[in-house]
């Protein structure tokens, strides 16, 4: 049964004394039997944060340490205070300055990757990083994990993962080549929910046959604009009548997992500071 909530909320503003700016605070009431994702709409990286019911919060990537006060804008937004691990997916987000700078400040105990990055993590951070491989989990609780679906050392690949929560799945693509496409046309994959897709550039695409493998009911893409994508995905994506759902034009985009179903909730960026041309 599929079961989707798009909401539009609006929030009071209050000042932020941290960056002088107005910032809409949003408060996704995670409770016992709950979990969230957050897909912040930096303009560099594709940034996330899981959101626990016991109030622990798991970094996706971290974005460039050039535009960290937009980081901080919406980490401010979501009341994030705590990063109990960070989880880099792919070469292109690895960014040393953030990662040391994040780590620093949460005190970040562990950071997670896909085995074939580990060559690409800096140094000093080889100590907290823990590797995982194909087919391999990770858990976050008793509850919630995520499970490695493809890890890809190729160009244009890097971790894809799963996290099943009850009977519904996110799955996060990092990976866009042919040589991936046929691993994961491999996997089994119908039951997947919500997928975030991966654009490395506007003349690649997910594909009919791997879209329709995957057959999701909502589609998450860090872009600002429909014309900015791939005529074929977008074709696909409107056939299979898929809710799609941009970074850029929907602003802060989090949806929050229970037992029965899930929500999308969208939040107005009106307001925000930060305007993604590309």
């Amino acid at each position: 049964m599929r079961v989707i909530i798009s909401v539009m909320v609006s929030f009071l503003l209050v000042i932020s004394n941290a960056y002088g700016m107005k910032v809409p605070k949003v408060d996704l009431h995670v409770t016992q039997e709950e979990y969230a994702i957050s897909f912040l709409p930096v303009q560099k990286g594709e940034v996330a944060v899981l959101h626990l019911a016991s109030g622990d919060h798991y970094m996706i990537n971290t974005g460039s340490f050039r535009d960290r006060n937009q980081l901080y804008y919406y980490f401010n937004q979501i009341h994030i205070d705590n990063i109990k691990g960070l989880i880099i997916t792919e070469k292109s987000e690895v960014d040393e300055k953030m990662m040391d700078e994040l780590v620093k400040k949460f005190s970040i105990k562990e950071i997670v990757a896909g085995e074939s990055l580990e060559p690409y993590i800096p140094q000093q951070f080889l100590p907290i990083l823990h590797t995982i491989q194909e087919d391999q989990t990770y858990t976050f609780s008793d509850e919630l994990a995520m499970r490695a679906v493809h890890d890809g050392n190729e160009i244009g690949e890097g971790l894809d993962f799963s996290i099943t929560f009850f009977h519904h799945r996110f799955l996060w693509l990092s990976s866009q080549s042919s040589h991936s496409e046929g691993v994961l046309l491999m996997k089994p994959l119908k039951n997947v929910n919500i997928v975030k897709i991966p654009v490395h550039s506007k003349s690649e695409s997910m594909s009919h046959r791997l879209l329709e493998h995957v057959d999701p009911q909502t589609a998450v893409v860090y872009r600002s604009k429909e014309r900015l994508l791939n005529g074929d995905m977008l074709e696909a994506i409107n056939e299979a009548w898929i809710d799609l759902y941009l970074t850029g034009q929907h602003g802060l985009i989090a949806v929050k997992f229970n037992k029965r179903n899930y929500e999308v909730l969208t939040f107005d960026q009106e307001d925000g500071v930060f305007k993604d041309e590309g």
